[in-house]
């Protein structure tokens, strides 16, 4: 089941039972949410990012699983420094290209994004997109309100 938007998916799942597909094609269109939906189908599968699209909060759960993710664990004392700022803990974070980027809206890429790129000596350059300022050789401790200082106070990135 695929979003509407971009190209995220909702939920996923096989079976060879044709009244089941039915059922939950129904089911889905009449608003059952994911998890009911996988109690009375359980070939149905769904990420913890689809339920926090589910509850309107695609970024504070983006920032959890970014955190929790063993795979980032090289990254998690600078995530956890961005995620501390109230300008940056709304926008919608993810990796591209070993790049952090921090999206003022996951569907809308012309929405702009602030790209934050390790430097490996402790050192990060940081951008604002499209064809924004490039902030270079920015360390840890000020990383969060250099990268802040794109973003104006309804969240929205600074011309």
């Amino acid at each position: 089941m695929d979003s509407a938007e971009g190209d995220f998916v909702w939920a996923n799942g096989s079976t060879s039972a044709l009244g089941d597909i039915a059922e939950v094609i129904d089911a889905w269109r009449s608003g059952v949410l994911l998890a009911p939906l996988r109690e009375r189908f359980p070939f149905i599968e769904f990420s913890k990012m689809a339920e926090g699209y589910e509850r309107g909060e695609p970024a504070e759960t983006a920032w959890s699983i970014l955190l929790a993710d063993d795979n980032h664990i090289s990254h998690r004392e600078m995530l956890a420094a961005l995620r501390s700022n109230s300008r940056l803990s709304g926008m919608f974070p993810f990796f591209s290209h070993d790049v952090l980027r921090l999206a003022i809206d996951p569907f809308k890429r012309d929405a702009g994004e602030i790209c934050i790129e390790p430097q490996g000596d402790g050192r990060f350059s940081v951008q604002s997109s499209p064809g924004g300022e490039i902030l270079a050789d920015v360390e840890l401790a000020d990383l969060a309100d250099m990268a802040s200082s794109f973003v104006d106070s309804r969240g929205e990135l600074r011309s």
